[in-house]
């Protein structure tokens, strides 16, 4: 399962991306795809062609998972109020 996720680093601004899954708890970092801004632009310090970044957990405040539109469709159709 594809995951939408809100990676806050220590450093800065939050990275949004993308995980094919969650974090085992003996990882030291996580592979994001497309790792953009929260605004969907690039960010600056990568360079345009990088896909997949490595963060390591010594770098990361929280994580945060987000619905997709579709789950959050999905959740609402079967009576759970989404927040």
């Amino acid at each position: 399962m594809k995951y939408n996720v809100i990676i806050h680093l220590a450093s800065g601004e939050p990275i949004e991306g993308d995980l094919d899954e969650l974090p085992n708890q003996q990882a030291t970092h996580i592979a994001v795809k497309n790792p953009h801004r929260r605004s969907n632009r690039e960010l600056d310090w990568l360079d345009h062609r990088t896909n997949t970044l490595l963060v390591s957990f010594s770098h990361i405040v929280s994580v945060e998972v987000v619905l997709a539109r579709s789950e959050q469709e999905l959740v609402t159709k079967h009576g759970f109020e989404v927040r």
